[in-house]
């Protein structure tokens, strides 16, 4: 065979792997709502099957975004970026002002829309991505001087980091630096610049966590699982309970025994553990493998663009997906302190599941224009 059209091959499967992950992984997400939401929902409204019907809602609303976004040329939003990051600032303050903002469970991340509510940190992920893929793609490359960076790269990623301290919420600052280092690297930028950064991070980071009472509660409570810190840690306890009664092969969907009140968050933060108690080791392991092979095939389409701009797009798209699974199952198993985010396509959560299939179809964009690159040149070399 050509060498060329083994190339084109390869490539093709990448884009439609990538996609049979996501799909599969929104399935298993459906399910498993439908399951560890039952309780909730008939105590919340009355209606064990509440939060299953908005789902399904959100998963056909953020298939077709996915399916559009793949067709839309990704080189398109280089134009857009600045708009796109003003967008999102606009939306993260519009969520701290009262009457628009609405606070659940002591912090205020959604944007109240009157029939549904957004949370526009999730949406921030992309737009700095984007945003940073531009930057570095037309001056920080060009120079690899750190003021290009800086200004107004590392300026406007402190802002929205400010914003969203103020919901409050620390887990995805943290995610939101973590993919943006992820994207630095990739670009090429000098580990010194990087060093830097990273550095500052950690110190707002190590001044906002210790600001407040329950912050620190929750991290000394993580360093020392005593009896002191007993009430803080009980949402991991649960977890691991949850975990371990599942064995090999799991109780069987639908028979969880901690989604009754006992584990918190079960149909959101921790519906990892739910998994883990319903169907088992295998099921876990199946979940995590997906992930991996996202990342996998996810990073090999960044290695085979091209082109500066979609190199480092593909590069933070991928890091959406994978590194809120990788702390969210980290929680999850009690490695890191609860930071309340969600898993990729599994967790309950409109905002979150748009995020991540908007994410996707643009990851499988760049994908596509590979092929079609690919194919030029075969169609170029043939004429020759």
């Amino acid at each position: 065979m050509n060498p060329e059209r083994r190339k084109i091959l390869r490539i093709n499967i990448d884009f439609y792997i990538i996609f049979i992950i996501t799909f599969i992984l929104s399935v298993i997400g459906l399910i498993m709502v439908s399951s560890a939401s039952t309780v909730v929902a008939e105590r919340l409204f009355n209606d064990p099957y509440w939060f299953l019907r908005r789902q399904i809602i959100w998963w056909v609303i953020s298939f077709i975004l996915l399916i559009i976004s793949s067709k839309i040329n990704y080189k398109i939003y280089k134009k857009l970026s600045i708009f796109i990051i003003l967008i999102s600032i606009a939306l993260l303050g519009l969520v701290l002002i009262p009457g628009i903002g609405e606070e659940i469970g002591g912090s205020k991340r959604w944007l109240n829309l009157w029939f549904f509510n957004i949370q526009p940190s999730e949406f921030v992920k992309i737009a700095l991505v984007i945003f940073f893929a531009e930057i570095l793609n037309r001056k920080y490359v060009n120079t690899m001087k750190i003021k290009d960076l800086i200004f107004p790269g590392f300026l406007v990623l402190l802002l929205t980091t400010v914003l969203i301290f103020m919901e409050p919420d620390l887990g995805t600052v943290i995610v939101i630096w973590l993919i943006v280092f992820a994207v630095l690297l990739v670009a090429g930028v000098k580990f010194a610049h990087v060093l830097g950064l990273g550095i500052v991070m950690a110190i707002i980071t190590g001044i906002y966590l210790l600001m407040e009472e329950y912050r620190r509660v929750r991290l000394f409570a993580f360093l020392n699982k005593t009896a002191e810190y007993a009430d803080a840690n009980f949402q991991v306890d649960q977890s691991l309970i949850a975990l371990g009664s599942g064995n090999l092969i799991g109780l069987g969907l639908g028979n969880s025994l901690q989604k009754y009140s006992y584990l918190p968050e079960a149909h959101t933060d921790f519906i990892f553990a739910i998994l883990g108690e319903e169907l088992g080791l295998i099921g876990t392991m199946l979940v995590i493998v997906l992930f991996l092979l996202f990342a996998f095939f996810g990073i090999r389409v960044c290695l085979r663009t091209k082109d500066y701009f979609g190199r480092i797009l593909a590069a933070g798209l991928t890091m959406i997906i994978v590194v809120p699974a990788l702390i969210n199952i980290s929680v999850v198993i009690g490695l890191i302190p609860v930071t309340g985010l969600t898993l990729p396509f599994i967790s309950s959560g409109g905002s979150s599941l748009m995020l991540s299939m908007v994410s996707v179809g643009i990851l499988l964009n760049i994908a596509r224009q590979i092929i079609v690159v690919s194919k030029d040149r075969r169609i170029n070399e043939e004429r020759k």
